[in-house]
């Protein structure tokens, strides 16, 4: 009888506690969440797009321009620097801008593509590099992290791919 008690005992404390180890990380999720954000730790720009470099305005819609984001010696990938349309919903059908990335007055780029009815659909187009800095893409899409054409929520997301290093 002693045995089937420490059994049960056993068993209802393994169970608790693995309630307990699965619900408490849920609770605490946003009080972890704060503590970080006040530690200072931010997305890596790799991920995130770096930060915010400059805003200028189209019509109806804003072009956010990064600033060039190179990977630590530990990640794979390119430099690249990514620059944002939003809303998609007030571009033109036919996209064939130049963009100025670095504030010079001077463009650096010319971005062309079609802006597909379907918001499902995949984007296609085409970067030409009007300097030394950037590289060319002749077919941007979604073809890798550094050379990327996409539709993000109600944004249009572009990476250029720098053409050297830091």
């Amino acid at each position: 009888m002693r045995l089937r008690i420490t059994s049960v005992l056993g068993t209802t404390v393994a169970v608790v506690t693995l309630f307990v180890a699965l619900l408490v990380p849920l609770k605490l999720m946003g009080g972890i969440a704060s503590a970080f954000a006040h530690a200072g730790f931010r997305i890596d720009p790799v991920y995130s797009g770096g930060n915010v470099l400059r805003t200028f305005h189209g019509t109806g819609y804003t072009v956010t321009v990064y600033e060039a984001v190179f990977p630590h010696w530990l990640q794979r990938g390119k430099p690249f620097q990514q620059v944002v349309f939003a809303p998609a919903t007030a571009l033109p059908a036919h996209v064939d801008q130049t963009i100025d990335m670095d504030g010079d007055g001077k463009p650096d780029l010319r971005l062309v593509f079609d802006l597909p009815s379907d918001p499902n659909a995949p984007l296609h187009g085409s970067v030409e590099a009007l300097n030394a800095k950037y590289r060319s893409v002749a077919n941007l899409g979604n073809n890798s992290f550094t050379e990327l054409l996409v539709r993000a929520d109600s944004r249009i997301l572009l990476r250029v791919p720098l053409a050297g290093k830091k």
